[in-house]
């Protein structure tokens, strides 16, 4: 059996519905009947539709089950869970995602009253704190276009971070791009290989290269009680911190900054092109970190960390904990941002699933494309990748190397 949804990426534009077409295939020589099973549902598993239909399939013949869809849905995305169950009791079943009108669904900024006055002042707080630059060179990794740099910097509230820095062995005033890491992820060393641009990937406090002293525990509800004390208070910081950096190397132009990442790296690049007017153009994969009332109803995670916490906190309430991510939502950033974007999404992203990810980039009000990957869960493809550098290449007015 084969789903084959009628739009290309998934994501249906310009239309008054949604529609698969299930095909299936009997490789028997036997015909064979069945009950076909499609079950329409929201994002959050909101019951929207079910249709039953016999089908009977010829010996070594196909079917074409007909179109399944529905007419005028409302923006976002919906889950088409199918089955096929067999006369002999055999069972086929497949599910996919798709989406409607992603641009016009409605998630509004639930930022709070003081919510620019508390990242002014955060902005302060780092400033204050000298930043203590030390590079290490690592000649194992220098080999090609590149001296490859361990950096360390102290933070807010003095944390210590560090980043991998791929300084150009050409001479000139170089762009860079800043890259920003998903949740958990190891380190690893930025392009090695010339193209056009200069590389600092960042480590936040408590992740990859900071793992070993990490003193966050599970970072996303540390200190998740109040916005002060929350986690992401001082990761948001060390996002600027990195921009500091570069902005302090002689041989890189402080006027030509981009940012990248996925998943959590792409809200901390929607974050710095928030909070700083440096950044010139941004690309974020699966946005992390965004919508979170809507998030906690459609994805497993990190809501079940926000339960295991609330359990072990019985003094802290629901209502408590969002009031602290409100301070931390991209939704309530990415109306500031004033710079060119891009994002990719998959369309089969339980993690970060596509309507958070629009939830930010609907607030965004300058220059912005998307691109979906229809078969992709939580990540994108090449396309992706390409595009991003493409708009960084433009924006920079960087020259792409013979």
């Amino acid at each position: 059996m084969n789903v084959n949804v009628r739009d290309d990426d998934y994501v249906f534009l310009g239309t008054d519905s949604i529609a698969i077409a299930p095909a299936i295939v009997n490789k028997g020589k036997e015909a064979v009947k069945a009950y076909l099973n499609i079950t329409l549902t929201t994002d959050d598993g909101q019951l929207v539709n079910t249709q039953q239909v016999n089908v009977a399939i010829p010996g070594n013949g196909s079917l074409n089950a007909g179109v399944f869809g529905l007419k005028n849905p409302k923006p976002g995305f919906y889950q088409y869970k199918v089955s096929l169950q067999l006369d002999n009791g055999q069972k086929l079943e497949q599910q996919c995602n798709v989406g409607y009108e992603p641009e016009k669904i409605s998630s509004p900024n639930d930022a709070r009253a003081d919510f620019d006055e508390f990242w002014k002042a955060n902005k302060q707080a780092l400033a204050a704190i000298e930043p203590d630059y030390q590079l290490i060179l690592l000649p194992e990794q220098s080999r090609l276009d590149y001296d490859m740099y361990q950096v360390s910097m102290r933070s807010l509230d003095n944390e210590l971070i560090m980043g991998y820095y791929a300084k150009p062995k050409k001479s000139g005033k170089h762009p860079v791009i800043v890259e920003y890491m998903g949740y958990g992820s190891k380190p690893y060393f930025p392009n090695q290989s010339w193209d056009g641009f200069a590389y600092f990937v960042l480590s936040i406090r408590g992740q990859a290269l900071n793992e070993k002293t990490n003193r966050f525990g599970t970072w996303f509800t540390h200190g998740i009680f109040s916005q002060d004390e929350y986690y992401y208070k001082g990761a948001f910081m060390d996002v600027v911190r990195a921009l500091d950096f570069v902005s302090s190397r002689t041989e890189l132009d402080a006027n030509r900054i981009a940012v990248r990442g996925s998943s959590q790296g792409g809200a901390l690049s929607v974050v710095a092109a928030s909070l700083d007017t440096r950044v010139k153009a941004l690309a974020i994969g699966i946005p992390f970190l965004s919508d979170y009332k809507d998030y906690f109803k459609i994805a497993p995670w990190p809501k079940s960390d926000v339960d295991n916490y609330l359990k072990q906190h019985t003094d802290i309430s629901l209502d408590q904990v969002y009031k602290t991510l409100s301070y931390f939502d991209i939704k309530n950033l990415a109306s500031r941002i004033r710079v060119p974007l891009i994002m990719g999404i998959g369309m089969q992203d339980h993690v970060c699933p596509p309507h958070i990810n629009f939830a930010a980039y609907n607030q965004v009000q300058s220059e912005k494309s998307w691109i979906a990957f229809p078969k992709y869960g939580h990540s994108t493809g090449n396309e992706f990748h390409v595009a991003g550098l493409d708009l960084f290449r433009r924006i920079l007015s960087v020259e792409k190397p013979d």
